[in-house]
Protein backbone atom coordinates (compact mmCIF):
# COMPACT_ATOMS: atom_id res chain seq x y z
CA UNK A 1 0.00 0.00 0.00
CA UNK A 2 2.92 2.86 1.29
CA UNK A 3 4.93 1.64 -2.27
CA UNK A 4 1.56 2.03 -4.37
CA UNK A 5 1.10 5.52 -2.50
CA UNK A 6 4.56 6.29 -3.25
CA UNK A 7 3.65 5.50 -6.72
CA UNK A 8 0.96 7.99 -6.97
CA UNK A 9 2.14 10.78 -5.89
CA UNK A 10 5.58 10.47 -8.22
CA UNK A 11 3.54 9.99 -10.90
CA UNK A 12 0.96 12.59 -10.53
CA UNK A 13 3.45 15.24 -11.22
CA UNK A 14 5.00 13.77 -13.94
CA UNK A 15 1.73 12.99 -15.67
CA UNK A 16 0.39 16.80 -15.19
CA UNK A 17 3.53 18.22 -16.47
CA UNK A 18 3.04 15.78 -19.96
CA UNK A 19 -0.42 16.73 -20.21
CA UNK A 20 0.27 20.29 -19.68
CA UNK A 21 3.14 20.17 -22.32
CA UNK A 22 1.45 18.65 -24.89
CA UNK A 23 -1.87 20.81 -25.07
CA UNK A 24 -0.52 23.83 -24.44
CA UNK A 25 2.18 23.03 -27.27
CA UNK A 26 -1.03 21.92 -29.39
CA UNK A 27 -2.90 25.76 -28.10
CA UNK A 28 0.09 27.95 -29.25
CA UNK A 29 0.54 26.08 -32.68
CA UNK A 30 -2.73 26.46 -33.68
CA UNK A 31 -3.30 30.10 -32.12
CA UNK A 32 -0.24 30.87 -33.98
CA UNK A 33 -2.05 29.54 -37.26
CA UNK A 34 -5.23 31.17 -36.29
CA UNK A 35 -6.93 28.06 -35.69
CA UNK A 36 -8.95 28.69 -32.69
CA UNK A 37 -11.51 30.63 -31.33
CA UNK A 38 -10.35 33.59 -28.60
CA UNK A 39 -13.95 32.65 -26.78
CA UNK A 40 -12.36 28.67 -25.94
CA UNK A 41 -9.88 30.45 -23.62
CA UNK A 42 -6.71 28.62 -22.97
CA UNK A 43 -6.17 24.36 -22.44
CA UNK A 44 -6.16 25.03 -18.72
CA UNK A 45 -5.85 21.40 -16.70
CA UNK A 46 -8.56 19.71 -15.33
CA UNK A 47 -10.89 20.38 -18.52
CA UNK A 48 -8.13 18.62 -20.17
CA UNK A 49 -8.51 15.33 -18.41
CA UNK A 50 -9.76 12.04 -19.69
CA UNK A 51 -10.66 9.90 -17.07
CA UNK A 52 -9.93 6.57 -19.79
CA UNK A 53 -6.55 8.63 -20.56
CA UNK A 54 -5.40 9.24 -17.06
CA UNK A 55 -5.95 5.43 -15.76
CA UNK A 56 -3.65 4.73 -18.92
CA UNK A 57 -1.05 7.19 -17.57
CA UNK A 58 -0.83 5.49 -14.33
CA UNK A 59 -1.28 2.01 -15.08
CA UNK A 60 0.77 1.62 -18.17
CA UNK A 61 2.85 5.17 -18.26
CA UNK A 62 1.45 6.06 -21.47
CA UNK A 63 -1.73 7.63 -22.37
CA UNK A 64 -3.86 10.89 -23.66
CA UNK A 65 -5.73 13.38 -22.69
CA UNK A 66 -8.63 15.50 -23.71
CA UNK A 67 -7.34 17.61 -26.89
CA UNK A 68 -8.27 21.46 -27.20
CA UNK A 69 -10.56 21.77 -29.80
CA UNK A 70 -8.67 23.13 -33.11
CA UNK A 71 -10.14 24.11 -36.63
CA UNK A 72 -8.19 20.95 -39.06
CA UNK A 73 -10.59 22.25 -41.78
CA UNK A 74 -9.57 25.59 -41.67
CA UNK A 75 -5.20 24.57 -41.17
CA UNK A 76 -5.87 22.41 -43.77
CA UNK A 77 -7.40 24.54 -46.19
CA UNK A 78 -4.01 27.22 -45.18
CA UNK A 79 -1.83 24.22 -46.23
CA UNK A 80 -1.29 20.72 -45.03
CA UNK A 81 2.33 21.76 -43.05
CA UNK A 82 1.02 23.79 -40.79
CA UNK A 83 -2.25 21.47 -40.13
CA UNK A 84 0.25 18.58 -39.53
CA UNK A 85 2.66 20.69 -37.86
CA UNK A 86 -0.13 21.73 -35.34
CA UNK A 87 -1.48 17.77 -35.00
CA UNK A 88 1.78 17.05 -34.04
CA UNK A 89 2.64 19.78 -31.83
CA UNK A 90 2.00 18.01 -28.52
CA UNK A 91 4.16 15.23 -29.56
CA UNK A 92 7.19 17.11 -30.24
CA UNK A 93 6.80 19.22 -26.90
CA UNK A 94 6.83 16.04 -24.87
CA UNK A 95 9.59 14.44 -26.31
CA UNK A 96 11.78 17.59 -26.30
CA UNK A 97 10.73 17.62 -22.46
CA UNK A 98 11.09 14.56 -22.33
CA UNK A 99 15.15 14.35 -23.99
CA UNK A 100 15.76 17.75 -21.67
CA UNK A 101 14.40 15.99 -18.34
CA UNK A 102 16.65 13.08 -19.39
CA UNK A 103 19.48 14.72 -19.54
CA UNK A 104 18.85 16.26 -16.12
CA UNK A 105 18.23 13.29 -14.60
CA UNK A 106 21.84 11.88 -15.41
CA UNK A 107 23.67 14.69 -15.30
CA UNK A 108 22.65 16.01 -12.24
CA UNK A 109 23.34 12.76 -11.17
CA UNK A 110 19.78 12.33 -9.66
CA UNK A 111 19.66 8.72 -11.45
CA UNK A 112 21.73 8.08 -8.61
CA UNK A 113 18.69 8.53 -6.01
CA UNK A 114 15.94 7.19 -7.87
CA UNK A 115 14.32 3.84 -6.70
CA UNK A 116 13.67 2.56 -9.86
CA UNK A 117 16.81 2.27 -11.12
CA UNK A 118 19.19 -0.58 -9.82
CA UNK A 119 21.75 0.30 -6.86
CA UNK A 120 20.31 3.56 -6.14
CA UNK A 121 20.43 5.35 -2.95
CA UNK A 122 17.93 6.28 -0.61
CA UNK A 123 17.43 9.73 0.66
CA UNK A 124 14.38 11.47 1.32
CA UNK A 125 13.51 14.35 -0.42
CA UNK A 126 16.25 13.67 -3.02
CA UNK A 127 15.15 10.23 -4.09
CA UNK A 128 11.21 11.53 -4.24
CA UNK A 129 12.35 14.27 -6.76
CA UNK A 130 14.62 11.96 -8.46
CA UNK A 131 11.51 9.72 -9.28
CA UNK A 132 9.82 12.15 -10.28
CA UNK A 133 12.20 13.37 -12.58
CA UNK A 134 12.20 9.63 -13.73
CA UNK A 135 9.37 9.55 -14.63
CA UNK A 136 8.71 13.18 -15.96
CA UNK A 137 11.63 11.46 -18.97
CA UNK A 138 9.73 8.33 -19.02
CA UNK A 139 6.02 9.44 -19.22
CA UNK A 140 6.96 12.28 -21.94
CA UNK A 141 8.73 10.06 -24.29
CA UNK A 142 6.58 7.22 -24.34
CA UNK A 143 3.15 9.45 -24.74
CA UNK A 144 5.88 11.44 -27.32
CA UNK A 145 5.33 8.35 -29.59
CA UNK A 146 2.42 6.88 -28.31
CA UNK A 147 -0.02 9.97 -29.39
CA UNK A 148 1.70 8.89 -32.84
CA UNK A 149 -0.42 5.93 -33.68
CA UNK A 150 -3.52 6.72 -35.69
CA UNK A 151 -5.93 5.77 -34.02
CA UNK A 152 -8.43 8.07 -32.46
CA UNK A 153 -8.36 10.44 -29.96
CA UNK A 154 -4.38 10.05 -30.60
CA UNK A 155 -2.91 12.75 -32.77
CA UNK A 156 -2.16 10.02 -35.08
CA UNK A 157 -5.84 9.97 -35.60
CA UNK A 158 -5.64 13.94 -36.47
CA UNK A 159 -3.02 13.61 -39.13
CA UNK A 160 -5.63 11.11 -40.93
CA UNK A 161 -8.15 12.96 -40.41
CA UNK A 162 -6.50 16.21 -42.16
CA UNK A 163 -5.31 14.02 -44.95
CA UNK A 164 -8.02 11.60 -45.97
CA UNK A 165 -11.05 13.46 -48.32
CA UNK A 166 -13.55 15.25 -46.89
CA UNK A 167 -16.20 11.97 -46.96
CA UNK A 168 -14.17 10.25 -44.98
CA UNK A 169 -13.90 12.31 -41.93
CA UNK A 170 -17.48 11.77 -40.44
CA UNK A 171 -16.61 7.94 -40.37
CA UNK A 172 -13.43 8.79 -38.46
CA UNK A 173 -15.29 10.92 -35.89
CA UNK A 174 -17.89 8.31 -35.70
CA UNK A 175 -15.44 5.69 -34.68
CA UNK A 176 -13.73 7.63 -32.12
CA UNK A 177 -15.29 5.38 -28.84
CA UNK A 178 -14.14 2.20 -30.55
CA UNK A 179 -10.24 3.70 -31.12
CA UNK A 180 -10.35 4.31 -27.18
CA UNK A 181 -11.52 0.03 -26.45
CA UNK A 182 -8.92 -0.82 -29.17
CA UNK A 183 -6.29 1.10 -27.40
CA UNK A 184 -7.27 -0.47 -24.22
CA UNK A 185 -6.98 -3.76 -25.75
CA UNK A 186 -3.65 -3.50 -27.64
CA UNK A 187 -2.76 -2.53 -24.11
CA UNK A 188 -3.59 -5.22 -22.08
CA UNK A 189 -2.10 -7.51 -24.72
CA UNK A 190 1.16 -5.91 -24.90
CA UNK A 191 0.88 -5.18 -28.05
CA UNK A 192 1.10 -1.48 -27.87
CA UNK A 193 4.27 -1.98 -25.10
CA UNK A 194 5.79 -3.81 -28.28
CA UNK A 195 5.48 -0.36 -30.24
CA UNK A 196 6.82 1.32 -26.94
CA UNK A 197 9.78 -0.81 -27.97
CA UNK A 198 12.34 2.35 -29.00
CA UNK A 199 11.86 4.53 -26.20
CA UNK A 200 12.54 1.65 -24.26
CA UNK A 201 16.06 1.20 -26.11
CA UNK A 202 16.31 5.75 -26.03
CA UNK A 203 16.42 5.95 -22.51
CA UNK A 204 18.90 2.76 -21.92
CA UNK A 205 21.38 4.66 -24.66
CA UNK A 206 20.95 7.84 -22.76
CA UNK A 207 21.99 6.16 -19.73
CA UNK A 208 24.88 4.86 -21.31
CA UNK A 209 26.52 7.82 -22.91
CA UNK A 210 26.38 9.80 -20.06
CA UNK A 211 26.95 7.56 -17.49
Amino acid sequence: MLEMMRNFFCLTPAIAATILSHEYARFITARKFEAIKPEWGEPGFIRRIDPVGLLMYYFFKFGWSRPFPVNYWKLRKAGYFKAILTSISGSIANFSLGLIVGLLFYLSGLYQYSTFLPDSVSSFPTSYIADVVYWTMVINLNTALFNLIPIPPLDGANIVTVLVPESQVNWLVKYELYGILTLLVLSLMGIIQLIMWPITQFIQLLARLIA
